[in-house]
């Protein structure tokens, strides 16, 4: 079959459309989230280790549950005899004969069971707390991914709206350097104040450089987390609302931590795997009981026409059962179970301290939190306020600069506040809506369900980027420069017509001199 250039052509464009890129969404909180959870090397070890823990457990309760083992051996030999070795009876005729096979085979089953130890009892327990603190572990590292993919992801929207502050910064700084440079030449300012702007720039780009590259590396932390890079985020709605925690009481907030941490959790079962420790490690005094039988069977079979006295020619077999009490006592083992168990007692004592600090800096970390979203909102509230004096200021001291009566220095400086205030206002918004989530990571109670709700208030739009304000010649100094234009060709006019108006008066007493004096005529 044979296609035509056209139906190639559209075969062609639409391969491209389904192949290719149709547009670039921007990523959301809830899928980076998704992504890390199967991708982020913590918290995957963090399962691996809970799971590794778990089997203790039935690896601790095997030694309690009853013991079976067979055995089975089969094997053959061949026997050659000769001087004495062989028998005869009382006449002198040969009983065995000089080469003797014999079949062997042995079977024997042996069951255990444990009665009493005291040591297995106190290791199953300390193993069931210890698998518990494995899953309080796990949870405590979820929150934890949790609060690692919201830093690093508001950490690269920070770093976006630093870029585009700063980058306004030195388009502006540019603008003004430029116009610097003209003022200076037509002579209305000094070379200080190109100094001044040139300063101001190449400050703006080196900080446009440094702010370019903690975007990519907080981008860069972000990929370590999710393995993944996000060239586009969605960005936190500015009418996000910044809400104070509920209950606002610190303290409620602090007894709710202090018995939902995961972290404190964690530790406390700690404490219980110690205290078991200690038991097994006594249990070295203690005597052991088990119960064992045995169950054995023999078959043996002689060929080649053996017999003996007590053996004769052909198969046997031979059964036996036995089952026993075994008593284990220990009397003296050098001091050793003394000096284990002692052990355990001080570990167990460094486990509790331990508690006590986890306690006491969930603590601080819960009234922190707190304490720090309070705070948070009243500065991003002052923030819009600066942001609004500033802009207000640096408009004023732009005319003021237009007017003579304000100068460059003070305007540029003005300038680097109102971007400084922008910036900070940034850093105060996205701290606040970290300290929310660190404020219920402490309490335990941090969910999936938190980030759907911070998730509800992220918009798919590009970070806009901030026009600069530009100076501009107002229509008073261009007047200004016009008049002074005016009166600088009129006084270079007026020096021309005086320099004319000299020489043509030496000139005409030049013709005076040289025109002979006659006496006045009579009339």
């Amino acid at each position: 079959m044979m296609f035509s250039i056209k139906q190639i052509t559209r075969a062609f464009c639409l391969t491209l459309f389904l192949c290719g890129p149709v547009s670039a969404y921007a990523t959301d909180l809830l899928t980076v989230y998704n992504q890390a959870q199967t991708s982020d090397a913590e918290y995957q070890q963090a399962i691996a280790e809970r799971m590794s823990i778990n089997e203790g457990v039935p690896i601790s309760i095997a030694a309690l549950l009853p013991n079976v083992t067979a055995q089975a051996q089969p094997s053959i030999s061949r026997i050659g005899y000769s001087g004495s070795s062989v028998l005869t009876d009382i006449n002198g005729n040969t009983i065995t004969p000089r080469n003797n096979t014999q079949q062997y085979y042995s079977m024997q089953l042996t069951v255990t069971q444990t009665v009493f130890d005291f040591a297995q009892f106190s290791r199953v327990a300390g193993s069931l707390a210890t698998a518990k603190g494995a899953d309080a572990a796990l949870n405590a590292a979820a929150q934890s991914l949790m609060i690692r993919v919201s830093r690093a992801y508001f950490a690269v929207l920070q770093d976006e709206e630093n870029l585009n502050y700063i980058e306004a910064t030195k388009t502006a700084f540019n603008e003004q350097l430029k116009e610097a440079r003209q003022q200076y030449e037509v002579g209305l300012k000094s070379i200080t104040d190109v100094y001044n702007a040139k300063a101001r720039y190449d400050t703006a780009v080196s900080n446009c450089i440094a702010a370019q590259t903690n975007l990519e590396n907080d981008r860069e932390n972000l990929r370590v987390i999710t393995g993944r890079y996000y060239p586009h985020l969605s960005r936190l709605s500015e009418t996000f609302p910044l809400q104070s925690p509920k209950p606002l009481n610190a303290e409620t907030w602090v007894n709710t931590a202090i018995q939902q941490n995961w972290v404190i959790k964690a530790s406390q079962y700690k404490v219980q795997t110690a205290l078991q420790n200690i038991r097994q490690q006594f249990s070295g005094h203690l005597p052991t009981v088990n119960v064992s039988g045995t169950l054995s069977r023999q078959y043996t079979n002689n060929i080649n026409g053996y017999q003996s006295y007590i053996q004769r020619n052909g198969p046997a077999t031979e059964t036996d059962k036995q089952i026993a009490l075994n008593l284990t006592l220990p009397i003296f083992s050098g001091g050793g179970v003394v000096a284990q168990t002692n052990q355990a007692k001080y570990d167990y004592e460094a486990t509790q301290q331990g508690l006590e600090r986890t306690m006491r800096d969930v603590a601080n970390k819960t009234r922190q939190s707190y304490l720090n979203i309070l705070a948070g909102i009243n500065k991003v509230k002052s923030d819009k306020d600066a942001i609004s004096s500033n802009t207000q200021s640096l408009h004023g001291m732009e005319e003021a600069y237009r007017a003579g009566t304000e100068t460059l220095f003070n305007v540029l400086d003005q300038q680097q506040i109102l971007y400084a205030s922008q910036t900070q206002y940034a850093a105060d918004r996205y701290a606040v809506v970290n300290n929310m989530l660190l404020l219920k990571q402490a309490a335990g109670t941090l969910g999936f369900e938190d980030l759907r709700a911070i998730n509800a208030w992220l918009v798919d739009t590009e970070i806009k980027p901030i026009k600069a304000r530009l100076f501009k010649p107002t229509a008073a100094k261009k007047s200004k420069k016009k008049n002074l234009s005016a009166q600088q060709t009129q006084s270079k006019t007026a020096s021309t017509h005086k320099k004319t108006l000299k020489h043509k008066s030496r000139k005409f007493l030049v013709n005076q001199q040289n025109t002979p004096i006659t006496a006045p005529s009579k009339s």
